[in-house]
């Protein structure tokens, strides 16, 4: 059981780097966002030179797709925060 607890905290985690570093790349429109996107590779690479059974790589994308769109999400509603402060006070 600990070793299932393990591996599944390491594919969260990898899952979660890879998923913040698609985001920013999506997000960033300098030639930086390359860097982003390169990063991503190279953990997705060390991911699989990790982990070999296909379960553990379907449960890595899948769940780095999940991390993608909720930090794309999440930056979406600070981006909107930030330039619309008179909508966001009269919430209040």
């Amino acid at each position: 059981m600990n070793s299932s607890l393990k591996t599944a905290f390491w594919v969260v985690l990898y899952a979660f780097l890879a998923g913040f570093a698609l985001a920013l790349f999506a997000q960033i429109t300098p030639i930086i966002r390359y860097a982003f996107s390169l990063l991503a590779l190279v953990i997705g690479i060390r991911f699989f030179r990790l982990y070999d059974t296909i379960g553990l790589r379907v449960a890595f994308i899948v769940t780095a797709i999940i991390f993608y769109f909720l930090v794309a999400i999440a930056f979406a509603i600070y981006q909107y925060m930030r330039e619309n402060p008179d909508m966001m006070t009269s919430m209040l």
